[in-house]
């Protein structure tokens, strides 16, 4: 399996007016295609940090970040955007769908922005929305679905634009019963293709005990765990 994204002694201190807070201490991680990784640790813990330097959404105190062997340090600003643009996918606890936006017009907005034409985004979107169950929601807003299709929307938008890596972020932490299950379904499903990973962030030990590897942020640093 290939390399996906590599974290070398990953750091993140935050100034604060009387001393520093450091959150990360030398995080060190590898993701293969393929793979679903879960993370789990204490609120506080760093959890949604190392997410968000993962998806080099924040700037690290130290420590490297590779995406396919490639140190994001050597990318410019444009290159970085780009890569976050086509190379990755979110999946937030609340959806985070455009609510003025039809459940197909959300799944489709990531291929515009890539430039591709509406003919071909409707395509592509009509295609996900089939495969997750919802093609007779396509016209229907935000507002007009359930939860659980709101997250499965969601998890069909951060799909559309071909991403390699999908950041889950306590995806089925506000879903019923029902909802939870066919979410958890639906994420454990992407890798299955061979070329896509999910970099999963949970409270939900039973969800995170799915996964093929178990992390745990403790002490700023990420521990292994039997599943």
């Amino acid at each position: 399996m290939n390399e996906i994204l590599r974290l070398e002694k990953l750091r993140k201190t935050y100034a604060r007016a009387f001393d520093d807070l450091e959150i990360l201490k030398g995080a060190d991680l590898t993701i293969h295609e393929g793979e679903t990784v879960a993370i789990i640790g204490k609120s506080g813990s760093g959890k949604s940090t190392l997410l968000n330097l993962a998806a080099l959404l924040d700037s690290k105190s130290g420590g490297r970040i590779f995406y396919d062997g490639i140190d994001t340090d050597t990318l410019s600003a444009s290159e970085v955007e780009e890569r976050r643009r086509t190379f990755m996918g979110f999946v937030f606890q609340n959806s985070m769908l455009l609510e003025d936006f039809s459940a197909i017009e959300n799944v489709e907005f990531p291929l515009l922005i890539q430039g591709r034409s509406r003919k071909e985004a409707e395509k592509i979107a009509e295609k996900l929305l089939s495969s997750i169950g919802l093609e007779n929601r396509r016209d229907h807003l935000p507002s007009e679905l359930s939860g659980g299709e709101r997250q499965r929307i969601a998890i069909a938008r951060a799909l559309s634009s071909g991403a390699r890596l999908i950041f889950a972020d306590e995806p089925t932490g506000s879903l019923d019963e029902q909802s939870r299950r066919e979410t958890e379904e639906l994420i454990l499903s992407i890798p299955q293709d061979g070329r896509r990973a999910v970099l999963l962030v949970t409270h939900d030990l039973e969800l995170a005990r799915k996964a093929d590897r178990l992390l745990e942020l403790k002490g700023g640093c990420l521990e292994e765990l039997d599943p």
